[in-house]
């Protein structure tokens, strides 16, 4: 049987569901505000169509599932489509105030996932909650409302939600935090083994202005709620106002004693979590423990808010500390501080406590668990999210092509840094701020041209002096590469920093003509450069023939190295080879005037040394080490005619030369050293170096 109700109270009913329809604008300006602005019509689109699409199907099946007959307190049988009896004016009343409530559940989905989510995909899940999850739940808690009968199974039991701290408030928390766990976090949101990136919103003042709107429509959320204009309603309002007071207040104070400043959103969304925590029992709490409760709500909303983030669940808004926990200690205070008599079910407080917990435990069950399953499964084959490039962008104009006049403004100047055609102005937007921006920028523009248009001009008179730099350029690299090891020129002209390798094995060559120093005394200058010029001509001759490296000429004293600066493991036995081929060609000359012939010193050692360049204008390539001060000690303490090796060489090169140990010579900081002299050459370099894989022939 269909209750009835005074006209005034029919008039309060029908105030209120203007007041609540009003917190449809006050979601819309708040999450606009507190989302980018590249997003904030996308989220002002979702605010709208969610109540369309709650409309809808409350209407065509949400309200029997809700209040129809029920079926053993699970789900209403009856009221589908309803046609309302003319003349009765309560249950078209009843249906619009019950239908605000369906919205604000709806819409607290839209700020926890936005800016990530595709518009049909935020339909879908307007049209689950409204459809389903809101209807189902809502009969349990609420079912026989609209009669005296058909009572929800929760409502039978003597769970109290008088205006929706579970039913509306939670419900949409945790089918945000469903979705949420689906689609996951806005890019850049956490970043790896970083600190969660805070996003800061667009027009706090607006999300303010939101919050305000809330509160105002909250008067009629929980002062309709006793669906008649008596006694009670002035005080449900006064405890609703104190709580979210009190929570604000805590809130942005336990904010600014954590972080150290009045953050923001803290006391925004303070107020909210009290308005929603003393929803659950404004018909049945004092003014003192609605304070109480709002404090406690307020010191909620940071922790929250931290959990969530550790555990990387990006909530856009707020909406679960505010709506899911903020509902949850709502539904659980109306068991702590609820006036039983008020109550009107003969329960004790502890009855009445374990079945708010079973109330919040069963509706949480239901709301979560279904839309996770449903979310998850759809998912997999059809995404819910944006791409990654449609985010970037924003999804005002990804997903609804809407543009606004700064929109427009960086698409312009976007273009210009993609393309660089800094030819044509952007466009300005006459008398607004923006159209400002885009005049100064178009004046920098100019000024951009006029500098081009010079640098142009200086481009042309630069161009000619380059291209003297250049052939200069390329008479010193080609010098360079004549002075220096190829490989080393090539990296010495690729980075002008220092050049030093470390080398573990190379073989070094001494070798110095004996007495020339008494020998030049006698002759002409001319004469001395002229025979050193053709003997070591020779030398380097020999040196390019086994690819050894030239290190550097003293006087009468010559230095070559095998096996640097590009590795080859035949060092030893290439080094052997040219010092051989030195010793006969040496023999070959003779200084006519004197009768006499030249005789050399040759040493050599193998081990590792410190090679690098020095100088900056004249380069010089030389290495260093103790094998070099070895090698340079086998020379010195050598025989004239003859070459001395060490140790280490002797037993790399005995496959092609016939050795006589000399002995031990004492050599300054090493001690007694071993040596050998080499009597004669066993194998040709050709022979030895075609068994070896090397394209060699003789010079």
């Amino acid at each position: 049987m269909i209750l009835e109700k005074s006209l005034l109270d029919i008039l309060w009913v029908l105030v209120c569901s203007g007041l609540v329809l009003i917190m449809q604008g006050g979601f819309l300006v708040l999450e606009s505000g507190l989302t980018r602005a590249k997003n904030s019509i996308n989220v002002a689109i979702k605010n709208i169509a969610d109540f369309g699409v709650a409309t809808l199907l409350f209407y065509t099946f949400g309200f029997g599932l809700m209040f129809g007959v029920t079926w053993n307190g699970l789900i209403g049988t009856s009221l589908f489509a309803p046609v309302f009896p003319e003349g009765k004016a309560w249950p078209p009343t009843f249906f619009l105030f019950q239908l605000v409530f369906c919205g604000t559940s709806a819409t607290i989905v839209s700020g926890a996932v936005a800016e990530r989510l595709k518009f049909h995909s935020y339909l879908f899940a307007t049209a689950l909650i409204s459809g389903l999850i809101y209807p189902i739940a809502g009969h349990w808690c609420w079912g026989g409302s609209m009669t005296d009968e058909s009572l929800g199974w929760l409502a039978a039991r003597g769970f109290h939600d008088f205006a929706g701290s579970t039913l509306v408030h939670s419900v949409g928390g945790w089918v945000s935090l469903s979705l949420l766990l689906v689609v996951g976090a806005r890019i850049g949101r956490f970043p790896e083994n970083e600190e969660p990136k805070a996003v800061t919103g667009s027009n706090l003042p607006m999300a303010m202005l939101g919050g305000i709107l809330l509160w105002f429509g909250w008067m009629g959320f929980n002062g309709g709620s006793t669906l008649a204009f008596n006694e009670k309603v002035p005080g449900i309002i006064l405890n609703t106002i104190i709580s979210s007071g009190f929570s604000l207040m805590v809130a942005m104070l336990s904010a600014w004693l954590i972080k150290g400043f009045p953050e923001a959103t803290a006391p925004l969304n303070g107020s909210l979590a009290g308005l929603v925590a003393v929803t659950a029992g404004a018909d049945c709490f004092t003014p003192i423990q609605s304070a109480i409760i709002g404090s406690i709500a307020g010191s909620l909303v940071l922790p929250a808010e931290k959990l969530l983030d550790k555990l990387k669940i990006d909530d856009a808004v707020g909406a679960i500390p505010v709506h899911l926990i903020g509902g949850i200690w709502g539904t659980i205070a109306v068991g702590i501080f609820a006036d039983l008599n008020l109550i009107g079910h003969n329960v004790t407080r502890t009855s009445l406590l374990l079945t708010q917990v079973l109330g919040i435990l069963s509706v949480g069950g239901f709301a979560f668990g279904l839309s996770l399953l449903i979310f998850y499964l759809i998912n997999k084959f059809f995404p819910l999210r944006v791409d990654g490039d449609e985010e970037r962008m924003g999804l005002n104009i990804s997903e609804h092509k809407a543009t606004t006049e700064l929109i427009d403004l960086f698409l312009a100047m976007d273009y210009q840094r993609k393309t660089g055609d800094l030819a044509v102005d952007v466009p300005v937007e006459p008398f607004t701020e923006v159209g400002q921006i885009a005049e100064r920028y178009n004046l920098v523009l100019g000024t951009v041209r006029s500098t081009l248009a010079d640098n142009e001009k200086a481009r042309a008179e630069i161009a000619d002096a380059y291209e003297k730099v250049r052939i200069e350029q390329d008479k010193a690299e080609k010098l360079l590469l004549n002075v220096l090891p190829h490989s080393i020129a090539q990296e010495l002209k690729a980075n002008a920093g220092l050049i030093a390798d470390s080398y573990p094995k190379v073989s070094i060559l001494f070798a110095d003509i004996v007495g020339f120093t008494k020998l030049s005394a006698v002759m002409r200058p001319e004469s001395v450069v002229r025979l050193l010029n053709e003997v070591f001509s020779h030398f380097d001759i020999l040196a390019e023939k086994y690819g050894l490296e030239k290190i550097k000429t003293i006087g009468d004293a010559y230095m070559a190295v095998g096996g640097l600066p590009l590795p080859n493991e035949a060092h030893p036995l290439l080094v052997a080879h040219m010092a051989w081929d030195m010793k006969e060609l040496l023999s070959k000359f003779k200084l006519k005037k004197m009768g006499t012939k030249l005789r050399m010193r040759i040493g050599i050692n193998t081990g590792p040394v410190v090679a690098g360049v020095i100088g900056t204008k004249k380069f010089i390539y030389d290495i260093w080490g103790d094998a070099v001060n070895l090698a340079s000690r086998m020379e010195s303490h050598g025989v004239p005619g003859e070459i001395q090796v060490t140790e280490s060489t002797a037993e790399l090169i005995r496959s092609d030369f016939a050795l006589t140990e000399r002995g031990e010579i004492n050599v300054k900081g090493k001690g007694l050293v071993k040596t050998f002299l080499i009597s004669h050459r066993l194998r040709s370099p050709e022979e030895r170096f075609t068994d070896l894989g090397y394209s060699f022939s003789a010079t």
